[in-house]
């Protein structure tokens, strides 16, 4: 995987919680961030942690069922 769509990744990360301003709440976000770092860092994560993070791109029909049944039916955890 390029290195440039990692970071495009990352990028979309941040901008997902751009408009949140209540100091707590940024501090949650920041801690969070950190943590996923240091775990990947230190090899924690297994390979499909990661790409957990691109698996919207790479397979468009991934997506969360819309109730609990209906994803309970087509066999999701």
């Amino acid at each position: 995987m390029p290195v440039s769509k990692i970071r495009t990744k990352i990028r979309q990360e941040f901008e997902r919680h751009r408009y949140v301003s209540q100091l707590r709440t940024v501090d949650v976000l920041l801690f969070n961030s950190h943590q996923e770092y240091q775990e990947t860092l230190n090899f924690w994560k297994q390979l499909t942690h990661v790409l957990k993070y691109f698996r919207s791109e790479e397979d468009p029909s991934s997506r969360l069922p819309k109730n609990f049944i209906q994803g309970f039916i087509e066999g999701r955890n």
